[in-house]
């Protein structure tokens, strides 16, 4: 390959109103603009539907997508002219990481990557699953203990208020006999 290599990473929001096919097919288009350029896509990330900080275009939500590719001179401006021309495509931002020199080395370097990622991602999500069950068993013992405990300070607090109700029927009684 006569040209230098770029590495770049796209990230793009989509009208959040889309149906999945449309979706699909607007990722597809960007996808298609690179491979006409001679990109490589080295990885691919849905992010799904999320929450914006402000507006755009009339929108509180978008669809975001990531697109990560070595790719050659001029594919960046065509991709984000298709963006720009595409209504579906809320907001764009591509970011160069650097020149590649070894694609395939580049290729292996970032599947790594992502393979610790998922398995970083598996490993708390089992995590968050075994903590929610110790929590879900320590409560169901913390429950039936203050059920318990409950149970007698209602009895307790029973016992209390009668002996006060009584205390105070005994009060007034003598307060009714010291009148008269």
């Amino acid at each position: 390959m006569g040209s230098l290599l770029r590495e770049y990473e796209t990230l793009f929001v989509m009208n959040p109103e889309l149906g999945d096919d449309a979706v699909q097919s607007t990722i597809d288009r960007m996808k298609g603009v690179l491979e006409k350029k001679g990109a490589q896509v080295l990885r691919e990330e849905a992010w799904g539907k999320r929450k914006l900080a402000f507006m755009v275009k009339k929108q509180p939500r978008g669809t975001f997508h990531l697109l990560h590719y070595v790719a050659g001179a001029g594919t960046v401006e065509e991709l984000e002219r298709t963006f720009r021309n595409t209504d579906q495509v809320l907001r764009y931002l591509t970011v160069g990481n650097g020149p590649v020199s070894d694609l395939e080395a580049r290729r292996a370097e970032v599947e790594k990557v992502v393979r610790e990622a998922e398995a970083r991602r598996a490993k708390a999500e089992e995590e968050r699953k075994e903590r929610e069950a110790r929590e879900a068993l320590e409560g169901a013992s913390d429950r039936s203990h203050d059920d318990y405990r409950s149970r007698d300070d209602r009895s307790r607090d029973d016992r209390s208020q009668d002996d006060g109700v009584q205390d105070a029927g005994d009060d007034s009684s003598d307060e009714s006999m010291a009148e008269a």
